[in-house]
């Protein structure tokens, strides 16, 4: 196929050696939809990437308002001192990937998390967390794990990934 203007500047795309025309149209018609293809494609990969990274920061500050009392601001565990009725140290978050053979187990912390947030677990001594119960569902990927949590559960498990020691 090859492109072709006529003396008024319209645009003919042609099939190679048939000179049957495929498409016809003006150079500003089709210069238009070129430019708006490329523009929804800019704005929908601009989209994924800043999604991305707008809901691990939303993870950030759901983590600072509901587990760094205890876990602490850095995610290393080991606070949690001001807090009745706590009977364990809490763990050290940033070495979950690294006690899992170097691959965040997100599967397992959304069950864990999954299970605090719905009342606590038997044995456990863990605040119950309301603020990530949600009817919205958003799909994610963490290394090759896909899951579909809750829209906070998501951006918790980017946040506690993003800050895993590997």
């Amino acid at each position: 196929m090859c492109l072709q203007r006529d003396h008024d500047g319209r645009a003919a795309l042609l099939q190679a050696g048939s000179g049957a025309v495929v498409q016809y149209e003006t150079g500003k018609a089709m210069a238009g939809r070129v430019c708006v293809m490329f523009l929804a494609i800019a704005l929908a990969l601009a989209a994924c990437g800043r999604g991305e990274r707008s809901l691990t920061a939303e993870g950030a500050a759901l983590y600072l308002g509901n587990c760094a009392v205890c876990h602490g601001g850095d995610a290393s565990g080991g606070g949690g001192a001001s807090v009745p009725g706590l009977s364990k140290t809490p763990p050290d978050l940033r070495v979950l990937a690294l006690n899992a053979g170097g691959t965040f187990p997100a599967r397992e912390v959304l069950a864990v998390l999954n299970g605090y947030h719905k009342g606590g677990q038997p044995g456990r001594r863990m605040a119950g967390f309301q603020s990530l119960e949600s009817e919205r569902r958003r799909r994610i990927k963490i290394g090759d794990v896909r899951l579909r949590p809750s829209e906070p559960m998501a951006a918790l498990l980017l946040y506690l990934d993003s800050q895993q020691i590997r």
